[in-house]
């Protein structure tokens, strides 16, 4: 009996010991388990966060930087552009003065607009002409103010001031020459120089330049040097009582080209041609453009009104030069071929005049 208490014993010393280790051992790995994803759980979250965040500093950053050079770009753009634009007026006021103070007040040549009634007025009651101009203009801005839009306004305002400050500043050297002639086309040259390069710059020097602009705004297929030549007129019909009728004559032979000038100023001097060219031989005429004179051509499909037959046209815009060449290679391609052409005023984009 003895020996069988002693067993128990044992055994249930030997039961409980392997209980307690096997719990020991459970919640000891359970522990570690908690401890071990505790800390991977940690480090990784550590690790989570650094990546985000060097992620989200370096999107961050690259977002910086692109909207500030897009913005530095922008803002130095348009910087440029308006430094252009007012550098333009600045320099239209200044030949359009050297026209009145050298050339038409000495000559006695009256072109129309205010600058015009200021050169009769001078002559006539010694008053100043940058005064006249100034004085003349006054009620001109209040009507403009509610017609042009801020920038146009501006650069109306700058422009008519300018115009008065070189009127006023301005000494009258004696740049004429013998010839009558010649002076009144040196002075609708520098006249016409002027204002194109202020309207061309969405400007004005104010008076019937301000005017015939409002006028274009409202009237479209009218341009402002056209209708300047017609308000002009009548300021010119109204001033030959006071210069004769020979001045009157001159007076409107320099308006004529003053108009021409600050016309082409406006459309621009670099004028292109539009060659649409019917042909059988279409792929080598156009592989000539493209290769050769390095233009892009266009292909229009088309059926002929008479045969009932699907052709391609080719369509193109060359400079007065390049049409020359390509008139030369039908001629020699293909004799047959049928060819329109017509004037382009100006051309922007590759190859042509950069778009500002």
């Amino acid at each position: 009996m003895d020996n069988n208490i002693f067993i128990n014993n044992k055994f249930n010393n030997e039961l409980n010991n392997r209980i307690n280790n096997g719990l020991n051992n459970k919640l000891n790995d359970e522990f570690n388990n908690r401890n071990n994803n505790g800390l991977n759980n940690k480090l990784n979250d550590e690790f989570n966060n650094r990546n985000n965040n060097g992620f989200n500093n370096k999107f961050n950053n690259e977002l910086s930087n692109k909207f500030n050079n897009k913005f530095n770009n922008e803002f130095k753009n348009k910087f440029n552009n308006e430094f252009k634009q007012y550098f333009k007026i600045t320099l239209g006021a200044f030949l359009m003065s050297v026209a009145l103070i050298i050339y038409f007040n000495e000559l006695g040549i009256v072109v129309g607009g205010v600058t015009g009634v200021a050169v009769i007025l001078n002559n006539t009651l010694d008053i100043p002409m940058w005064f006249v101009n100034t004085a003349v203009n006054i009620p001109l801005f209040i009507i403009g103010y509610k017609t042009f839009d801020k920038q146009t306004f501006i650069k109306t305002v700058y422009g008519t001031g300018m115009l008065s400050f070189f009127l006023a500043v301005l000494p009258d050297v004696n740049l004429r020459t013998d010839s009558f002639p010649v002076n009144v086309v040196l002075g609708a040259f520098f006249m016409g120089s002027g204002l194109g390069l202020i309207l061309s710059s969405d400007a004005s020097s104010g008076g019937v330049d301000m005017l015939s602009t409002m006028i274009s705004r409202k009237i479209r297929y009218i341009t402002i040097p056209e209708l300047m030549l017609f308000i002009d007129g009548i300021i010119i019909v109204c001033a030959i009582s006071f210069f004769g009728i020979v001045k009157g004559i001159y007076a409107v032979i320099a308006l004529v080209i003053e108009t021409g000038i600050s016309d082409n100023i406006i459309k621009g001097f670099k004028r292109s041609k539009l060659i649409y060219i019917i042909s059988a031989s279409h792929r080598e005429l156009a592989d000539y453009i493209v290769n050769t004179l390095e233009r892009g051509v266009t292909y229009i499909n088309i059926v002929g009104g008479y045969t009932n037959e699907n052709r391609k046209m080719i369509m193109c815009v060359v400079t007065g030069r390049e049409l020359v060449k390509i008139k030369q290679v039908i001629g020699r391609i293909d004799t047959k071929s049928i060819c329109f052409i017509s004037d382009v005023s100006e051309s922007f984009g590759e190859g042509f005049t950069k778009l500002t």
